[in-house]
């Protein structure tokens, strides 16, 4: 329970000299900073410093007796008050960089400048980056372009999470132009739904790379021995390599 404490303590901003000390009190009436120091292992010139900082987020209250003071945890439930402002606040940031955020897009990387590159590493870095391809809120209604391997995303997956994934980027996804290898059963294509698959040899035309664009996104996931990707975000690379599947679907 403590240890539960001591994480919320942690979102309302506390550092762990403030949380100790406020656990300590709150185990207590209330104590004099010599007290404090002497229970927590503190410097009492540090506590001194600790609980006018604890005072001013409202966490302690001070207690007068003559001329000493003495300090006093206040009830748990302001955690739950800081949490419900901090939360306030976070909405507040989110709803005003919302309003800058086409501002700061409109000033950001143009066509022809460097490009964002993104690398993932190992089995689990490679699902990531599949998993953020297919749950971009505009992957179902958009159209996306790709080359991969069916039986080594099924490696990949292990048959675990294989249905989710293949439901997302084939099945509920209403606009695509593949081109695709398998040996292990041809992909139920719906034409109605603007959806295109060239299925290619792969004996032929080995596939060992799964090449994912979307927008101005390519994801190459290299599916071999080694397993690693790269997420490389460029409008001319994502423009050039779509017309260049659309010339080998064409033909």
């Amino acid at each position: 329970m403590q240890l539960q404490l001591n994480e919320y303590l942690e979102q309302v901003g506390l550092s762990q000299k403030e949380i100790q000390i406020y656990n300590y009190l709150i185990s207590v009436e209330s104590a004099f900073p010599i007290e404090i120091a002497k229970e927590t292992k503190i410097k009492r010139s540090t506590v001194y410093v600790i609980v006018e900082l604890l005072k001013e987020k409202g966490m302690v209250r001070e207690i007068i007796h003559g001329k000493r003071s003495a300090y006093q945890a206040e009830d748990v439930e302001r955690v739950r008050f800081l949490l419900e402002e901090r939360k306030l606040k976070t909405e507040e940031y989110i709803a005003s960089f919302d309003k800058i955020l086409p501002q700061l897009k409109a000033t950001g990387r143009k066509l022809g400048q460097a490009p964002i590159i993104k690398f993932y590493e190992g089995e689990n870095s490679v699902q990531e980056s599949m998993n953020e391809l297919i749950s971009h809120p505009k992957f179902a209604t958009d159209i996306d372009y790709g080359v991969f391997s069916l039986e080594l995303v099924n490696k990949l997956f292990r048959h675990k999470n294989l249905k989710k994934f293949i439901d997302l980027k084939i099945k509920d996804n209403g606009y695509f132009k593949i081109i695709y290898t398998t040996d292990v059963g041809k992909l139920e294509i719906n034409k109605e739904l603007h959806q295109e698959a060239t299925l290619v040899d792969g004996k032929e035309y080995p596939l060992t790379c799964d090449i994912s664009i979307f927008e101005d996104e390519v994801r190459f996931h290299m599916l071999g021995d080694t397993i690693y990707g790269i997420m490389i975000k460029n409008p001319e690379l994502a423009e050039t390599l779509t017309s260049l599947i659309k010339l080998a679907m064409k033909n």
